[in-house]
């Protein structure tokens, strides 16, 4: 890959609650990445400016402002149109990314490469290829069976924020969906280069950190730094949004290798037994089985 800002960024995918947030704060913390909380406007807003032209500007800049998650980033309306308007926006592709280079310009940060950590895109990979086709893919799997544990103990928590996500708790439609929604990431990937994508495991993200860093970033031409190793460390307003801290606070403490297998003692025998064979082909493809 070439370190083109616009035209090639970093997209993390993966089933909610698999170490998406985790690896994109990892990322994030390196000096030649800069991946954004999750906010949702490049798809919501890509039906009504993705045939670009510059007098959509000032309508673009409202909805921007108006979609749901994008206040956590917290620009000045009015600089952030400036930045735009002293570039030559020719896309929106190079609208899109423009708005994650001024994200980063307000952290002070002169980085070689900006991404994307979103749920949605599951539903949406289509969109990424289109616009963006040497983007680069990184797939985090988790075994399915903790991800239900994460699952079962969010639903518990009644969160009162409004970003608070809305997961199944029951374990037949958890299995269902991580199973369905691995396929779609796989089906995804065969037609995309082999240089443009690597799949990593969240187990070895939290038990061999640095060296699974090393993995990801040798793809794009980086090296691991300290900083990443201890991401925990970073104020906690630069980890993520105080409204997301509900049910991201452990991304504030060093990885926690009780988080691998706990589906063991928190599911019952038969809730292990539901998901295993509901899914049993993907726990076996990815050495869960």
């Amino acid at each position: 890959m070439s370190n083109n800002f616009n035209d090639q960024p970093i997209f993390i995918l993966g089933n909610p609650r698999s170490g998406t947030s985790l690896l994109r704060l990892m990322l994030d913390t390196h000096t030649d990445i800069s991946i954004p909380p999750e906010s949702h406007f490049f798809l919501w807003l890509e039906e009504k400016y993705g045939d670009w032209n510059i007098d959509m500007l000032d309508a673009y800049i409202n909805d921007l402002f108006a979609s749901t998650k994008f206040e956590t980033w917290s620009f000045n309306r009015d600089k952030l149109k400036l930045y735009l308007q002293q570039n030559q926006i020719n896309s929106y592709a190079n609208l899109t990314g423009l708005v994650y280079s001024y994200y980063a310009y307000v952290k002070n940060k002169g980085v070689k490469y900006w991404g994307d950590k979103n749920s949605l895109w599951i539903e949406k990979l289509s969109k990424i290829k289109k616009y963006y086709p040497q983007a680069f893919y990184i797939h985090i799997i988790r075994d399915g069976r903790d991800i239900a544990c994460s699952y079962k103990e969010l639903s518990k928590k009644h969160s009162v924020s409004k970003y608070a996500p809305k997961l199944p708790s029951e374990i037949e439609v958890i299995a269902q969906d991580w199973t369905k929604n691995i396929n779609a990431i796989e089906l995804f990937f065969t037609d995309i280069e082999a240089d443009n994508k690597i799949v990593i495991h969240y187990e070895d993200l939290i038990n061999n950190t640095k060296s699974t860093l090393t993995k990801v970033l040798s793809k794009i031409g980086l090296q691991p730094t300290s900083a990443q190793m201890e991401y925990y460390k970073k104020p906690k307003k630069e980890i993520e949004p105080e409204a997301f801290f509900d049910w991201k606070e452990k991304l504030t403490k060093p990885p926690d290798t009780k988080n691998i297998g706990k589906f063991k003692q928190e599911l019952s025998s038969k809730e292990i037994e539901i998901f295993n064979n509901l899914a049993k082909s993907t726990l076996t493809k990815y050495s869960y089985l």
